[in-house]
This record gives C-alpha cells, sequence and structure tokens, in this order.
C-alpha cells in the first residue's frame, strides 16, 4: 500500500541543518526560528490536505475492492492524486511521501529526505516516546522543508504487515508489479515514513 494513515499529533521538533548538502551522519541541520515557523506555517496544512485525501480514497478502495483494490489504488492513482492535491492547494509548494522503505521506486527519498529519515528511525530504535510527529529542516537550495511522521495503522497491514499474513491476492500483485518491495513486516504503530512539503526559497534570499 503506498498511502498510509496519520497518527495526528501537536509535537514539534527543530532540527540543526546548514546551507550545504546532507552528510552521512547526524541529524539534519538547524532552521533559524523564522524559517522553522514560515515551513511549519506553509508545511502543515498541505501534509493536512494530502493525509485525508489519499486516507479518504484509501478507505473507499479497501470498500470497494477488499485489500486488493486498495494495492491497484496505490499502483495507480496515488501519486497523481498527491499532485491533484498539492496543485489544489498550493501549486507553489512540492509534497511527497517517502520512506526508507518504500514499494512503488517513486516514493524513495532523496539524499536530504535519507537523512531525515535514517534519524527517526535511529530515534524509534532507540526511544520511540522521543520520536516527534513534526520536524522541519532545510532543504536544497535554499528551500524549507516540513515533514510528518506517518505511522502504519492497522488497515495497513493487510498490505505491509508480514508476508504470510497478507491476503493471497496481494501477495500476487506485489511479486508482479514491485519484484524489490521493501515495504512488509511492519506491525500497528510502527515508523512507517512521512509526508515531505518543501517550500521554495524566498527570491534573493541567501
Amino acid at each position: 500500500m503506498g498511502s498510509w494513515p496519520v497518527l495526528t499529533a501537536a509535537v514539534v521538533a527543530v532540527l540543526v541543518v546548514g546551507c550545504g548538502p546532507p552528510e552521512a551522519e547526524g541529524p539534519p541541520n538547524a532552521l533559524d526560528a523564522q524559517d522553522a515557523a514560515r515551513a511549519m506555517e506553509m508545511g502543515a496544512p498541505a501534509a493536512d490536505a494530502l493525509a485525508q485525501g489519499l486516507v479518504g480514497r484509501l478507505q473507499e478502495a479497501m470498500e470497494e475492492g477488499g485489500p486488493a483494490g486498495a494495492v491497484d489504488f496505490c499502483a495507480q492513482e496515488a501519486l497523481e492524486l498527491t499532485h491533484q492535491i498539492q496543485d489544489d492547494h498550493d501549486p507553489s509548494l512540492e509534497v511527497k511521501r517517502t520512506t526508507l522503505r518504500w514499494r512503488n521506486p517513486a516514493n524513495a527519498p532523496d539524499a536530504w529526505e535519507e537523512r531525515v529519515l535514517q534519524y527517526l528511525d535511529r530515534l524509534e530504535r532507540s526511544n520511540p516516546d522521543a520520536v516527534p510527529t513534526e520536524l522541519t529542516a532545510a532543504g536544497p537550495d535554499g528551500s524549507l522543508r516540513y515533514y510528518r511522521v506517518l505511522r502504519t495503522a492497522g488497515m495497513c497491514l493487510q498490505c505491509h504487515g508480514d508476508i504470510p499474513s497478507l491476503p493471497s491476492e496481494v501477495q500476487q500483485i506485489v511479486r508482479e508489479r514491485y519484484p524489490d518491495d521493501r515495504a512488509t513486516g511492519y506491525r500497528e504503530g510502527d515508523l512507517r515514513g512521512v509526508i515531505r512539503v518543501e517550500i521554495p526559497a524566498v527570491p534573493g534570499s541567501p
């Protein structure tokens, strides 16, 4: 399944980010207070819009076609719906779902996203209670990025649980469409990935 129901909360973490490309280790570099506030103000509503739109459509697909219908939706419609919601909400923003364990290669992280995801994964392994539900960080070319953490909901396990527990039709679809699938073996509540909203740099800013 390519879209992930969201467990939201009002926890914010501003991470430390610099102007250069992401390094291999350590948390992202810090935004100053003004940029962090701008990223939060513009990013959170866009993430909400995407989460609500995708979860609603995913539930419809599950009701209409069961888990196989949900896989079909994610394969054929989820990216298109993401772009539509992005354009309807604010075309200046770029919205994406990404994870370290993707099913569709189109959702694989770039270097900046990967570093944030690795940071979250380290926190999840050492102290799950320390994982924020929202955070901000710098992006490439002076952009700002807002990240909304996604966790695996119960209904996701029909497509993302342990392989032997998946319905046979889901196993077949995944084998055929996603031979390099990484997105199984989850438990309810596991860290699934993030919604990332990129806010472009303000013209003339350093």
